[in-house]
């Protein structure tokens, strides 16, 4: 217990850092992809994916508040036993490692495309894996702290979206329900991976210093991300027209294109620019949590063998890169695997540790009486 003592984060830390993995993944995407499917009614499945990734993260709170000073691994070793406890973790650092590099390629993607066209993309994933590796040297206090430092350092990226809006057309939401249920449904698939980060919870309640909190800050941190999705996706609704947001990738640099200043003119740049701490905040927990993982299985405190992951995407990176169309299938693939490992397992191994405890609880009152 003493050594997550000296790496506490505070409430707001906890809040942000949750929050922070989720946005940085489907902000430029979520208004196209949930347009195919629901159409203007695509904000409602966002209010249903929200409410889904709440109830998973309460599920996450209450099963790390039986033993507040447990880690993850600790946690499934006591219910689990050692050997499928660890086999459990091992499952969870490679789903994180896939959800880092899928993170990794469309945000190097999405960097060239806008920005550097001509830079290759070992170069910028090397500097990028320099402020990676600065940060989660320091652990999961710094993580905290330069998840807040980013939410408060890209406040105003929403109010760009919002200098469009004075050629909307509110009208393009209506009629509201215009299909039925059925599309807004089926497109909360979408949005439940567009939330995904939420189970990190599991990562970084034994470090909050006020674990009584973690319910209300799991609550508000997915809030947050609801607004951020919300004003994205119906700022992009109100402005493209049902048919013409399909046809695009990311409909909100599309967004902030046409906003010109004397001094400054293709605003998506600085859009792209500031995205990229977003993905940071996105990325670097995951990726922590795969170093940490491994060091803890392996039993050895401040190992360095793990941080080799990270020249590891350097390499990588020089000799594949992926069209588009992979990309999305690994999306794709993200999405499947989330739906098990982050969306399922809290909730079924919370009814497992509830008839585990009751069973033993039990057979303890078998042999007093």
């Amino acid at each position: 217990m003493s050594r997550l003592v000296k790496k506490e984060i505070t409430l707001l830390q906890y809040i942000l850092a949750i929050h922070g993995t989720q946005v940085g993944t489907s902000i430029l995407t979520l208004p196209a992809e949930v347009a195919k499917t629901a159409g203007t009614d695509g904000w409602i499945s966002i209010i249903i994916g929200s409410i889904l990734a709440t109830i998973v993260s309460l599920c996450i709170v209450h099963l790390m508040a039986n033993h507040p000073g447990d880690t993850m691994l600790e946690l499934m070793t006591r219910y689990l036993g050692k050997g499928l406890g660890k086999a459990m973790m091992v499952i969870w650092m490679l789903y994180s490692l896939f959800a880092i590099t899928v993170i990794l390629f469309v945000t190097i993607s999405i960097i060239q495309i806008w920005i550097l066209p001509n830079t290759s993309s070992y170069l910028i994933v090397t500097l990028l894996m320099i402020n990676t590796y600065m940060i989660i040297r320091r652990g999961v206090r710094l993580i905290g702290r330069y998840a807040e430092f980013v939410f408060f350092f890209t406040l105003g990226l929403p109010i760009l979206l919002i200098i469009p809006l004075k050629d909307s057309h509110w009208v393009y939401l209506l009629p509201i329900l215009k299909e039925g249920w059925m599309p807004i449904l089926s497109a909360v698939k979408t949005t439940t991976v567009a939330f995904l980060g939420f189970e990190l919870a599991f990562l970084f309640y034994p470090y909050l210093k006020n674990k009584k909190a973690a319910a209300k800050g799991v609550v508000i941190a997915n809030a947050l991300t609801l607004l951020v999705y919300l004003h994205i996706t119906l700022s992009c609704f109100v402005y493209f027209s049902p048919d013409e947001i399909t046809q695009f990738l990311w409909p909100t640099l599309t967004l902030v294109k046409p906003i010109e200043f004397p001094f400054l003119e293709r605003m998506e740049i600085i859009f792209v620019a500031f995205y990229i701490f977003l993905f940071s905040t996105s990325s670097i927990p995951y990726l922590f949590f795969v170093t940490d993982t491994f060091s803890q299985l392996c039993n050895k405190k401040d190992w360095q063998l793990p941080y080799l992951l990270l020249p590891l995407f350097v390499v990588v990176f020089f000799f594949f890169k992926p069209s588009y169309k992979v990309l999305e299938l690994w999306e794709e693939w993200w999405g499947w695997i989330s739906y098990f490992t982050a969306y399922a397992f809290p909730v079924i191994f919370l009814f497992y540790v509830k008839g585990y405890t009751h069973w033993k609880r039990r057979k303890i009152d078998d042999k007093a009486g």
